[in-house]
């Protein structure tokens, strides 16, 4: 079987000491393809590196020195619009010389260390909104990274007129959401990404299970966000792409399919929506 890995973080330090040797033993294992959710500065540059080095490496990358916590958003929002249209000419200058980079992220909500006010909600929902506009003018499909944040990241994604990539118009990274919510994202367009969390059997792997149930396949990625969310058996262990059959192994379970058959198809999936040929 071959597999795609829709979102990783192999330049995280984690990976320092065996980086080449784990890419080369995850290629003899079937992982075709990977995207590293890299980040910009240091990370970008090493992603980047790799991305000339390995066929089957692709980037995702964000740039927000738009993102000023500390501004008064509202009463300075010109300086901001301003910052976003910096950050659009130089992003696209750096797609154009470098092809690799397929997907814009993680655009951030996450409420999991901070107190869900109501003005909490309005900052996080303003600069998650922007990150979606960056998405949109530069041409990269957002990778989204929603933390106890179900509701408010799907109220401004509704709002967000994001065009379709060819095969969607963004993923929902490491989907936590309600089983339902999945299939409203669906509706406006949006690709659901499972994680080595469905293998686990604590509250989130249960309710993983029931998304799993809903999703159709043709609208299901698969991911590992490694080094984190490791799927059971080996979940006090670093986690690599290696282990992406266990994912793919349960989800097969969960819908009565044959491994080869959520392989192949999420394989698809992936491959169109991040416009990635054969190779």
């Amino acid at each position: 079987m071959k597999y795609f890995d829709a979102h990783s973080h192999y330049t995280h330090g984690k990976f320092n000491r065996d980086r080449h040797g784990l890419f080369a033993e995850m290629q003899k294992e079937g992982v075709a393809y990977i995207v590293d959710c890299a980040g910009e500065g240091k990370n970008r540059d090493l992603a980047l590196q790799l991305a000339r080095k390995y066929d089957f490496y692709y980037v995702c990358t964000i740039d927000d020195h738009y993102y000023k916590t500390d501004w008064d958003y509202e009463a300075r929002a010109g300086e901001i619009n301003r910052l976003v249209d910096e950050t659009v000419v130089k992003l696209k200058k750096l797609c154009e010389e470098n092809k690799k980079i397929v997907a814009y992220g993680e655009c951030y909500i996450d409420f999991r260390k901070v107190e869900k006010t109501a003005e909490e909600v309005r900052k996080q929902s303003f600069w998650f909104g922007k990150d979606l506009e960056v998405a949109r003018k530069v041409g990269l499909p957002p990778l989204i990274h929603s933390g106890n944040a179900d509701q408010e990241a799907f109220d401004v994604i509704k709002q967000t007129d994001m065009p379709d990539y060819g095969y969607g118009k963004g993923m929902l990274h490491c989907y936590l959401g309600p089983p339902q919510m999945a299939l409203d994202y669906i509706d406006l367009g949006y690709l659901i990404s499972i994680s080595g969390l469905v293998t686990h059997r604590s509250a989130r792997g249960k309710n993983l299970v029931e998304v799993v149930k809903k999703v159709p396949l043709t609208h299901m990625l698969i991911e590992t966000d490694c080094p984190y969310l490791t799927p059971e058996p080996f979940r006090d262990r670093r986690n690599d792409s290696t282990l992406l059959r266990l994912t793919v192994e349960e989800i097969a379970k969960i819908k009565n399919l044959y491994p080869e058959e959520v392989a192949e198809q999420t394989m698809a999936n992936a491959k169109a929506f991040f416009g990635i040929g054969e190779s």
